[in-house]
C-alpha cells in the first residue's frame, strides 16, 4: 500500500469538505482533444472545477486510451491542498490492495472498475459502489463513458449547472472513431 498522504491526514476536515460538498464544472461538454505528454496512446483533458464553499482551485482530469475507449480515468485534484488526486475512478487496470489492519482480508483486493478516496489516516482506499458490484449495471457503466461519468458526478457531487451531468466526447470531431481491431473489410471475400 502506498504511503499515507500527510496533507489529508493532518487536515481531514478539509478533505471531507472537498469531497462531500457540491462542486461545479466550468463546462458541460468535455472533448478529449489533447494527447497526454508522456503517453501518446492516451487522450486527456483538464477542466476547472469550483467548490461551493472552498476557494481552492480544483481541476477535473479525464483520460481515455486512444485504442481502447473502455479504458478511462476520472480524477479530481486540489493542487493547493495536495499533489495527489483527492478522488478518482479507474475503469480498467490493476487491482488495488487496501492493506490495512482494520480492513478485512476479503475486502483488501479491489478489482477495477473502482473508485479511490482517502480515509482519516491519509490512506488511499479503493472501493466499489453498489452499481459497480452488480454485473449488469457495471457492464452498462463501462460500455458508455457518459453513463459512467454521471455515476462519477453523483459519487463526487460534481456537476455542471445545478445537477446537470458533465458529458464526454472521447474522439475529437476532426478524427474518425474507427476500431481497426474488429472491422476487416476483406473478411468473407474469396479470391481465386
Amino acid at each position: 500500500m502506498e504511503k499515507p498522504v500527510k496533507e489529508i491526514k493532518e487536515n481531514y476536515f478539509k478533505y471531507r469538505k472537498l469531497l462531500g460538498e457540491a462542486k461545479t464544472s466550468s463546462v458541460s461538454l468535455i472533448v478529449l482533444d489533447e494527447i497526454k505528454g508522456n503517453h501518446n496512446n492516451t487522450r486527456i483533458k483538464k477542466v476547472v472545477i469550483c467548490h461551493s464553499t472552498l476557494p481552492d482551485k480544483l481541476e477535473l482530469t479525464i483520460e481515455s486510451k486512444v485504442e481502447n475507449d473502455k479504458d478511462f480515468k476520472f480524477n479530481l485534484r486540489a493542487p493547493e491542498y495536495t499533489d495527489k488526486p483527492f478522488f478518482r475512478f479507474d475503469s480498467d487496470g490493476l487491482s488495488h490492495y487496501n492493506r490495512a489492519p482494520d480492513i478485512e482480508l476479503p475486502e483488501q483486493k479491489i478489482e477495477t472498475p473502482h473508485f479511490h478516496k482517502f480515509d482519516s489516516k491519509g490512506r488511499n482506499i479503493a472501493y466499489k459502489t453498489n452499481s459497480l458490484k452488480k454485473e449488469n449495471e457495471c457492464k452498462a457503466l463501462l460500455e458508455d463513458i457518459n453513463l459512467c461519468m454521471a455515476h462519477y458526478c453523483d459519487e463526487s457531487k460534481t456537476y455542471y449547472n445545478k445537477g446537470e451531468y458533465i458529458e464526454i466526447i472521447q474522439t475529437p470531431p476532426n478524427e474518425l472513431n474507427f476500431d481497426s481491431n474488429f472491422d476487416n473489410p476483406l473478411e468473407g471475400v474469396i479470391y481465386e
